[in-house]
């Protein structure tokens, strides 16, 4: 189950052949009823009311499936549209920072300590935490997780 939630062209190759097949079952059944098994009816008015049952359920079940498929692909152009707009913000959030910040930033991604970047900048670790406390404030995050997760998801 994982694996078709995880890949949605799966799924939506599953719901495509899913219509098709219950339209072929719909129809064998129609033709049982009406083909093998019709001459054996007395043809009141029950009969032709279980066939437009069968029918109406048929109409309305094709409508449900054809309802789904338009919400799930109005979902996953909504999920799109969220992640241009949350790529976009970053981007706008990363042109906010200045030179020696984003210096700072590529040492951090790269997993360097406090003491490792005060030495690679030639900077004093006072400086070093005035710099990080800015990232912070103009990406929006409160911890170093939370800047890698942020910027190796664009």
């Amino acid at each position: 189950m994982k694996t078709i939630l995880a890949s949605p062209g799966v799924l939506f190759r599953f719901q495509k052949t899913l219509l098709p097949t219950f339209s072929l079952l719909f129809i064998g059944a129609v033709y049982i009823l009406f083909a093998e098994v019709a001459y054996k009816l007395n043809w009141n008015e029950t009969v032709f009311i279980l066939a437009f049952i069968i029918f109406a359920s048929f109409v309305v079940s094709f409508a449900w499936a054809r309802i789904e498929l338009i919400k799930v692909h109005l979902l996953m152009e909504r999920i799109r549209s969220e992640e241009k707009n949350k790529e976009t913000s970053l981007k706008h959030k990363l042109n906010k920072l200045s030179f020696k910040e984003r210096e700072v930033l590529d040492q951090i991604l790269a997993g360097k300590s406090n003491k490792e970047i005060c030495a690679q900048l030639f900077i004093e670790h006072s400086t070093l935490k005035s710099h990080i406390n800015r990232i912070y404030k103009k990406l929006d995050v409160k911890s170093r997780k939370e800047i890698v997760l942020a910027l190796n998801f664009r």
